[in-house]
């Protein structure tokens, strides 16, 4: 009796196995390097909002945040190396993503310019405007990941967006460092942690 009519070549089952196992763990570093990046953010906001709020006297640009995007690119070239995944072969649905989170953040480099070059928005409006953008991204997230995570940070997001903007202008930085803790960074650590896990159920 002939065999069932399939598409895959001969082999095919080791092949779809291993783009299976492939798609998880691009899946994983992605996900990592994605909550490395907003625990980075988080850090920087939350260092800035202590220097400002208890007067240290430490310059926030030099020793906050210019040394630590410095060393977080570094470090994100040398994780992409070691999983060898040079960027041209980042996952299609992963640069629709890209794309989505360009969109979001031009509308936050707007907001941004309405804050520092034209002085248009309090610190507060500001913050809750650019949280309640972060809120639509991971909501935008959720739906191409299908996945539950995201959609909760969302969630925080939003509700920090609320506070923000009820919120006196001094503690404007602390709520965005507040959300790319809580709603950005762990959400991406649960998000890698499960991708690990459905790597590891595969048979």
């Amino acid at each position: 009796m002939a065999g069932p009519v399939t598409s895959l070549p001969s082999g095919g089952g080791a092949e779809l196995a291993l783009s299976v196992e492939r798609a998880y763990r691009e899946a994983r570093v992605l996900d990592r390097l994605g909550a490395l990046w907003s625990l980075i953010l988080a850090k920087c906001l939350l260092a800035q909002w202590a220097i400002a709020t208890y007067a240290i006297p430490v310059s926030g640009l030099a020793y906050v945040w210019s040394l630590s995007l410095m060393m977080a690119v570094l470090a994100s070239g040398l994780y992409l190396r070691a999983n060898r995944m040079p960027l041209s072969m980042i996952p299609v649905t992963r640069r629709v993503a890209g794309a989505v989170l360009l969109a979001f953040a031009v509308a936050a480099g707007f907001v941004l310019y309405a804050r520092f070059a034209r002085d248009a928005l309090g610190p507060s409006a500001a913050s809750g405007l650019c949280a309640a953008l972060a809120g639509g991204w991971s909501l935008s997230r959720a739906a191409l990941r299908k996945a539950w995570e995201p959609l909760l940070g969302a969630f925080l997001w939003w509700g920090l967006a609320g506070t923000a903007l009820r919120s006196p202008d001094h503690e404007a930085l602390l709520w965005q460092g507040v959300g790319w803790l809580s709603a950005s960074a762990l959400p991406s650590f649960a998000l890698s942690l499960r991708a690990g896990r459905g790597a590891t159920n595969q048979p």
